[in-house]
């Protein structure tokens, strides 16, 4: 007959390193959601902000000209959004455009997946 404390003392050795095992499973798993969920993050204040640019730049435009739109636009964006591209001009109902796009991913340019973030904002000349 075997003694109750010896039982228990050979099934914690049993078992010992599982939790480590199940740690190197899920880890790789909840890195990827986090890097994930940053991008997603990353992506959303970029369109804020990019809606943000559009329109001051077609403010401008509407107010002075589309020549100052483009640097308008380009000076209200923030520095990790430097290479979005910037378009300015006339509009075919008499008043004027600018439109900012920027391609994702914003964070982690390596990643397999492009997608272009693109708004445009139409004012009246005045």
């Amino acid at each position: 007959m075997v003694s109750l404390p010896s039982a228990l003392s050979r099934r914690r050795s049993s078992d010992s390193g599982a939790q480590m095992i199940e740690f190197a499973v899920y880890f790789p798993i909840l890195l990827l959601f986090v890097t994930l969920v940053m991008e997603v993050f990353a992506s959303f204040t970029a369109i804020e902000r990019v809606e943000s640019a559009a329109r001051a730049g077609a403010r401008v435009a509407g107010a002075s000209g589309y020549g100052v739109a483009e640097s308008t636009a380009r000076a209200s964006l923030p520095d990790w959004l430097d290479d979005a591209d910037i378009t300015a001009g006339p509009n075919g109902s008499g008043g004027v455009y600018t439109e900012v796009s920027v391609t994702t991913p914003i964070m982690w340019s390596n990643a397999p997946f492009k997608i272009e973030l693109k708004r445009r904002v139409e004012m009246p000349t005045v």
